[in-house]
């Protein structure tokens, strides 16, 4: 299961999606991340500690994508996510 860094939070602004650092102390400035609203989609699954193959299942189902589209979108984002050390 996947556990989502909980100081980012999710908003939605000007129809974009945007990963913020609620936690910042001042001493170091976190961009917010902007995401798709697939990413941002990942994300919220995240958050709810799905596994990865959970998380592209429901991808699959929401967005009537090929599951082997959809496990490869979660793993690259899933990736992402890692190297950037919020998950």
């Amino acid at each position: 299961e996947m556990g989502a860094d909980k100081s980012y939070q999710l908003r939605h602004a000007a129809g974009r999606y945007w990963l913020l650092d609620m936690q910042q102390d001042g001493l170091v400035y976190h961009k917010p991340i902007e995401l798709n609203e697939c990413a941002a989609f990942i994300w919220e699954m995240c958050v709810r500690r799905r596994t990865q193959e959970e998380i592209a299942s429901e991808l699959q189902k929401h967005y009537g994508i090929s599951m082997r589209q959809a496990r490869k979108d979660t793993e690259q984002f899933i990736m992402r996510l890692r190297e950037q050390g919020l998950i």
